[in-house]
């Protein structure tokens, strides 16, 4: 930091406080650099109180008080001569010992300052180098910003999000073909059911790929109807063996296979319905057989009657 010449410091305290004579500014030899040093910290804060301290300023007469004058400049303008103070103090002090108290307003600008103070003991007399005004050394110290309030952040509730209930598809469902596990099949054999069936039928199914113990569920569509439970064996083949409920209207229906560990399948299935052939072939088949039954019944008494008469005709009958 760039030494202030005394001159400087006269000129900017009397800009300031106008309270120095003219003739004081055309002799800088008055002021002598012979006080001790300033005491105070090296930041101010701005909007903060901020102290200086001197010593060594005291009047030869200790009826009349001495009085100090305390400037501060931006550092950048500290060998401007025209630069205005950031403010200025005076008042008086006592002998020896004097602080300053300083305060920057909201809109001072941070960054380096530099303080400079003079003392006078203003009694009339003079110091030994004939100068009644005594400056003390320049003093350089950095203003920082006031200190930001953090503004309160009320926190935000946390609301947990409303739980998805768990869709559960009940057992037997219908899920569409495409659902199908993978490696899932339905045997087709002689012995067992094919894509269609007659009403009030027995229904035969066996079908591979369900894992070893699972316990399959066979369901009946359209109106859904549980037909029975069947378990896979140690190959997981499942064997499906039930008869076709009473009421099962003919038509287009689905047969669904639900493991409990996991494995589906599902299949169309095609009910015809029953024709009177179908219904009375019972009743027909015991008619047909009742008739040749009691026909052949008949003629075997009407034999042997006929065989007895022959055995007691008399002889003479024969000869004629």
């Amino acid at each position: 930091m760039s030494r202030v010449s005394p001159l400087r410091a006269t000129v900017a305290t009397g800009l300031s406080l106008g309270t120095v004579g003219l003739g004081i500014a055309f002799a800088p030899a008055a002021l002598a650099a012979d006080l001790p040093p300033l005491q105070g910290s090296s930041t101010a804060v701005i909007g903060q109180p901020y102290t200086l301290t001197g010593t060594g300023c005291a009047a030869t007469d200790p009826s009349t008080p001495a009085i100090v004058y305390v400037d501060v400049l931006a550092a950048a303008d500290a060998d401007d001569p025209a630069a205005e103070p950031v403010l200025s103090l005076a008042g008086a002090v006592e002998a020896g010992t004097w602080t300053a108290a300083l305060e920057f307003l909201p809109e001072a600008t941070p960054g380096g300052y530099v303080a400079f103070a003079i003392c006078e003991p203003y009694d009339g007399g003079e110091n030994e180098d004939g100068a009644d005004w005594l400056l003390y050394p320049e003093f350089g110290f950095t203003l920082q910003s006031a200190p930001v309030t953090p503004t309160p952040v009320t926190p935000t509730p946390v609301t947990s999000p409303p739980s998805t209930p768990t869709t559960v598809t009940p057992t037997g469902q219908l899920r569409g073909e495409t659902a199908n596990t993978v490696g899932v099949s339905s045997t087709k054999t002689a012995a067992t059911t094919g894509a269609s069936a007659v009403q009030g039928a027995k229904i035969v199914k066996v079908l591979t790929g369900f894992k070893p113990g699972e316990k399959v569920t066979v369901t009946l569509h359209s109106d859904p109807q549980t037909v029975g439970t069947f378990t896979a064996d140690e190959n997981g083949t499942v064997t499906a063996t039930f008869t076709l409920p009473a009421g099962t209207t003919a038509g287009e229906h689905d047969l669904v296979f639900e493991g409990d560990m996991g494995t589906y399948f599902q299949e169309s299935l095609t009910v015809t319905a029953a024709s009177s052939s179908d219904s009375d072939s019972l009743a027909y088949t015991g008619a047909s057989l009742a008739l040749p039954l009691s026909l052949g019944g008949g003629l075997l008494v009407a034999g042997a009657g006929a065989l007895y008469a022959l055995r007691r005709r008399p002889a003479g009958a024969q000869q004629a």
